[in-house]
């Protein structure tokens, strides 16, 4: 298909002068034929490297072969041919190469005496590319461009190859980098009404007809009792639910299945839960699982209301407020298994008629065409929930001194990872310890100014929705190790009482942004307005009827005084520091200044 296409469209796209030289358009044409081939985003990622790799390999032969000449004639014509923004970044890109010689790679790599010399080393860094940019293919499920034309037009691959590294550069900047992807939190949760509405009517009649009413919640496994595993085999394959996956993980990116040995019929307590049973854990804030570490995967967790249903309320500890759901019948809400931190309580002034029944589901998603590392995701998953079921349902009536403890260690150990995950979280940690293995000075820049990166992308990517608990805690969190990271080389070079005049002007700086923080709130002040959470409105107390944009003046008049005051005494890693906190300061006022809405 995509062959015929691309075929189609060369016939109708006309070549001169002026499409190749004045308005691109033949160059932009052989990119929208190259683009379908590099939809998956690690594909692209990989595809500036491998490519990279190959063209630094081509150039610095032609530099061990004095044909140096080569290098600017193929330069200048990706120049002239390339949009101004893609040349650009190619012209730095053939720059770097030709500051990188083969001999300094070689001496880096402790290669010196290889057999061949540079000229072979040079062609095995051509090979390298190559032969990695397919395997890159193959691992992203995607064909090559390469494979659609080299029988029908084998020529074409002299232009392949010539505009291959801008094509590249071409696939990063649509992607904006890669921004979005490494530090706005999306929303991933699903909420939608089920397209399988007589499979719902069905189980909610086999449940009133057969399972008795408990004080204690019941589970049962739909595919072994009889009358179940027909509707819940339709609902596992239900199309709205389906739908509500791939508006957040592209076919093209992501495989999702059904694990149908994790699913389950829930049907809660009648009259009071108890609190020291396993029961508790549901009005507790927990995750489901421990498998928040697995790369690229998820398991969901799908609750389909099998009972009309007011007064159970599904919470989520890092979501806006907004987010909260009642599962009604009908209604299915996914979140993550393992990373979604959630909780149920009763909403005020509500009540059911009938007991509250769901259906949980569960679905593995996992990269694209990735099979046996799905089925490796949700066995651990699997066996996992095994082993936890057997717990929760040994402790649903804790008589032994055993089964009460298990529940309480159940609960201790769901309510100190709620407390992590709610301030802290598992990634941040990794990140930190990867960051800290690093070294010194990359410690301090990686956990210095990633609350200000977190800052201006979401503010700069509102779309799709973003999770804003999630913001709230990363921003708080990488900012105390910011504020940690200045006070370690600032209190040291504090003297009292000689700078008690330059605390003071420090602490009015801070004291307007704190002021400005409580005028908006922590919903405000974290881009609630901007981000559709709440409805925005004007604040008119002090400082914002003084002072404009009081929170970023305000850091930027106490970092000011610090650099000011203590600037004799500081090392030029301070400074540079203070600098670089201000620095980002200002470009996210302006950030603001230019984009805001209102």
């Amino acid at each position: 298909m995509a062959s015929s296409k691309s075929s189609n469209d060369d016939s109708n796209q006309k070549h001169d002068l002026k499409s190749i030289f004045y308005n691109k358009s033949s160059y932009n044409h052989f990119a929208q034929s190259f683009h379908p081939f590099h939809r998956h985003d690690l594909n692209c990622l990989f595809h500036v490297g491998t490519t990279g790799l190959g063209m630094w390999g081509a150039i610095q032969m032609a530099v061990e072969f004095n044909a140096i000449s080569i290098v600017y004639a193929y330069a200048a014509v990706i120049a002239l041919t390339t949009p101004v923004v893609t040349a650009l970044f190619h012209t730095a890109f053939v720059y770097g190469c030709l500051l990188l010689p083969v001999t300094d790679v070689m001496s880096a790599v402790t290669v010196e005496g290889f057999p061949g010399g540079t000229i072979w080393f040079c062609f095995l860094t051509i090979i390298a590319g190559y032969g990695l940019q397919d395997l890159v293919h193959w691992l992203c499920q995607e064909p090559t461009m390469m494979s659609s034309y080299i029988e029908t037009d084998p020529y074409l691959l002299i232009v392949h190859t010539l505009w291959l590294m801008p094509l590249g550069i071409d696939t990063v900047l649509m992607r904006h980098f890669f921004i979005p992807k490494l530090f706005v939190s999306r929303n991933r949760n699903i909420f939608c009404k089920v397209a399988s509405r007589k499979a719902v009517e069905d189980l909610r009649e086999w449940i009133n007809q057969e399972v008795p009413e408990k004080s204690e919640t019941t589970h049962l496994w739909p595919h072994k009792q009889e009358g179940t595993d027909d509707p819940v085999t339709k609902l596992e394959n239900d199309a709205a639910i389906m739908a509500g996956f791939r508006k957040i993980f592209a076919a093209h990116h992501f495989d999702v299945r059904p694990v149908v040995e994790m699913n389950e019929i829930y049907i809660t307590a009648v009259g009071a839960i108890k609190e020291i049973t396993s029961d508790a854990v549901f009005y507790t804030p927990h995750t489901d699982g421990p498998f928040w570490w697995l790369p690229g995967a998820s398991l969901y967790r799908v609750l389909i209301g099998v009972t009309p249903n007011k007064m159970v309320r599904t919470n989520f500890s890092l979501q806006h407020i907004s987010e909260d759901k009642t599962v009604n019948m009908y209604d299915a809400l996914g979140f993550d298994y393992n990373r979604e931190l959630h909780w149920i309580d009763h909403a005020p002034g509500q009540t059911n008629t009938e007991r509250r029944s769901l259906l949980k589901l569960h679905y593995v998603v996992y990269p694209k065409g990735w099979h046996n590392y799905g089925k490796l995701c949700a066995y651990f998953n699997k066996s996992y929930n095994t082993w936890a079921r057997g717990n929760f349902l040994a402790t649903l009536r804790p008589v032994t001194l055993y089964e009460q403890a298990v529940a309480w260690w159940i609960w201790t150990t769901t309510t100190s990872n709620a407390m992590w995950e709610l301030h802290i979280g598992w990634p941040n940690l990794v990140y930190v310890i990867a960051a800290y293995l690093m070294g010194d000075t990359p410690f301090l820049i990686l956990t210095s100014f990633r609350h200000y990166c977190i800052y201006i992308s979401t503010f700069a990517y509102r779309a799709p929705a973003v999770s804003h608990g999630f913001l709230m805690r990363d921003c708080k969190f990488y900012k105390t190790l910011a504020l940690m990271h200045l006070s370690k080389r600032i209190l040291p070079l504090v003297q009292l009482p000689d700078d008690l005049p330059g605390i003071a002007l420090a602490l009015s700086g801070f004291s307007i942004t704190i002021l400005a923080t409580m005028q908006l709130g922590m919903v405000r002040t974290y881009f609630g307005s901007e981000l559709g959470f709440v409805k925005p409105k004007w604040v008119s107390g002090f400082p914002y009827n003084t002072i404009p944009h009081p929170m970023i003046v305000g850091q930027l008049c106490a970092y000011s005084s610090i650099l000011l005051w203590w600037k004799d005494d500081m090392h030029l890693e301070t400074k540079l520091l203070v600098a670089g906190h201000m620095s980002f300061y200002v470009i996210h006022m302006l950030q603001e200044m230019l984009t805001s809405s209102y």
